[in-house]
């Protein structure tokens, strides 16, 4: 029984020259993928092999034997072993991060640094096809699109996963077959982890249902995948017979609009969010001189029938998102966001209520900047904010507070009023609760 085949090597874009560090926990899945990269690279199939051993300071004296059961099969296989330990619980408290998320992010910047040392050429990974299923309803649960549908691939970078084909039956059976013992870590095990919780609570009624459910699920991702890969080349091509033109993009279906924010946001960072690719999105129609924020101090701007994406300038430089339940710390003061029952009107100046369904896309903090227009409360016709705040005789630090913005502009002006787009009305279903709490630093009255 093998569980490598030709058609894994091909997916993986192994040629036979490559090496190879296999991420080695001494589990069934990684013991497993281990003796195929071995067999492997005794027939001349890849290149040289190394086995990396990654100790995450959680199980104690487990984790010793653990280390100590990769070191005794290694030696016997002639695969030399590279470890690395860390305190994950102390970063995952100084992170603010779960156990699960802290592991990984230290794991694999183990793995990258000592490929990169080594010279190696890629990371194999022991994810297999229930693995696979499971991402994908993680994902699912999660919200995702189409891209975290797609689940994992059998290459992504400089990573592989060989097994993503073989399901954790076959891999115990060929274990067994072998006579190979491994190791169980318990953690795995634990009903805090969440994939833990979703492999008890759901996979099982769910096989139950459909005993290929894994399989079905996985073929699906595998679909989505190829669908996703010939959206993103249209993506592509439509982004060069752009050549920038804001009307071209905005001639594009949506759903073309949406990928070709992305791969846009991909050219100068990797550190977006959905708000920024929406953002970025609604700017393709907006008229020009107006922006969008964006993640790590970054600015896109309509200019003309162009689209720009550079570092916001120091008057623009102030950016957060104002998330529902989560407060949103600035300089200036504190904004908090919640979802209430009723909306008791009129309420001081430094509050609001909003129809949260006429909300374009998440709300987001930043500065007044000149062009900024909106319908204040009650009014017909649109204004620019800067006369706004001169109606109202609103100062200095006034002008200076950040506003709250939605993808299609001014939605609160803490002191003054709300846009009339986004009022309260008869059939308001769901209403959210803005409160902006000025800070020490502001010593001028926000409104009159």
């Amino acid at each position: 029984m093998l569980l490598v085949t030709e058609e894994t090597l091909w997916t993986c874009r192994l040629t036979g020259r490559e090496a190879v560090v296999c991420a080695f926990s001494g589990g069934p899945d990684s013991t497993a993928l281990l003796l195929e990269l071995v067999r492997l690279r005794d027939q001349g199939r890849i290149g040289p092999l190394y086995a990396a051993h990654f100790e995450h300071g959680i199980r104690g004296q487990e984790s010793r034997a653990d280390l100590a059961f990769c070191r005794d099969l290694c030696l016997r296989l002639g695969v030399p072993l590279f470890s690395e330990s860390a305190d994950v619980p102390a970063f995952a408290a100084a992170e603010g991060l779960s156990l699960e998320t802290a592991a990984r992010q230290l794991r694999y910047r183990f793995l990258r640094r000592l490929r990169a040392a080594l010279g190696a050429d890629c990371i194999a990974l022991g994810h297999h096809l229930d693995d696979q299923a499971e991402t994908v309803l993680l994902h699912l649960i999660r919200g995702s699109g189409m891209a975290g549908l797609t689940g994992m691939a059998p290459r992504s970078g400089d990573l592989v996963r060989p097994l993503l084909g073989v399901g954790r039956a076959d891999i115990l059976a060929y274990l067994a077959e072998r006579d190979q013992p491994w190791r169980l870590d318990r953690t795995n095990l634990s009903p805090d982890q969440t994939r833990s919780q979703l492999r008890q609570q759901v996979m099982g009624p769910l096989s139950a249902i459909n005993p290929r459910v894994v399989e079905h699920i996985a073929a699906c991702a595998d679909r989505l995948r190829s669908e996703d890969e010939f959206l993103d080349g249209l993506a592509q091509k439509a982004l060069e017979e752009a050549r920038g033109s804001r009307k071209a993009l905005t001639a594009l279906p949506p759903v073309l609009q949406k990928r070709a924010a992305l791969l846009l946001l991909r050219e100068v960072t990797d550190d977006f969010t959905e708000a920024d690719v929406s953002r970025l999105t609604d700017l393709f129609s907006l008229p020009s001189g107006r922006t969008a924020p964006l993640r790590g101090h970054l600015l896109a701007r309509a200019d003309g029938d162009r689209l720009t994406i550079g570092p916001a300038k120091a008057e623009e430089d102030f950016f957060a998102e104002l998330t529902v339940g989560q407060p949103a710390v600035t300089p200036w003061g504190v904004y908090e966001a919640q979802w209430v029952q009723e909306a008791p009107i009129p309420c001081p100046a430094h509050e609001a209520y909003v129809d949260g369904d006429r909300l374009a896309g998440g709300l987001y903090l930043r500065q007044a900047r000149a062009g900024d227009r909106f319908t204040p409360l009650s009014m017909s016709g649109s204004k620019l904010l800067s006369d706004y705040y001169i109606d109202r005789k609103m100062g200095h630090d006034a002008r200076r507070t950040p506003i709250v913005l939605d993808g299609e502009g001014p939605v609160f002006i803490p002191g003054g009023t709300v846009a009339d787009r986004v009022k309260i009305g008869q059939n308001t279903e769901r209403v959210i609760h803005i409160i902006f709490t000025k800070g020490e630093e502001s010593h001028e009255e926000l409104g009159h």
